[in-house]
């Protein structure tokens, strides 16, 4: 049997190395965002199960938590960025009325409680 001695060069090795570095560098991101992204939806479903006990004491319908976590994630979407200007477009007279206005005003408050404690008030 016959031995073949191969060798690579230095600049051989370095390429492969690179290469093995840099793949092992995206794994690993890719790692740290998945892993960041699942504690995001542990979080927002956290809140949205919060907010169906509160609305269910409350006595409203509360949606599924997968809408309101699509619906509010964890920053409350659009109630919580102007909770003042929410409420006025769902009061508007183009708006269908699903629920009593005081209810729609409670339901707002609980989310605001719940998502944007710093914006109650």
């Amino acid at each position: 049997m016959t031995t073949v001695d191969e060798r690579s060069t230095r600049t051989q090795r370095m390429v492969v190395y690179v290469a093995v570095g840099i793949v092992l560098g995206a794994l690993l991101a890719a790692g740290y965002l998945f892993s960041r992204a699942a504690q995001e939806t542990g979080k927002a479903e956290a809140m949205a199960e919060r907010l169906i006990v509160r609305l269910t004491q409350e006595g409203a319908r509360a949606p599924s938590r997968d809408r309101l976590v699509r619906l509010l994630g964890t920053d409350g979407g659009t109630i919580c960025a102007d909770p003042e200007a929410a409420l006025a477009r769902a009061g508007s007279p183009a708006a269908r009325p699903v629920l009593p206005p005081e209810m729609l005003v409670r339901v707002q408050q609980l989310v605001v409680e719940i998502y944007c404690p710093e914006k109650a008030g």
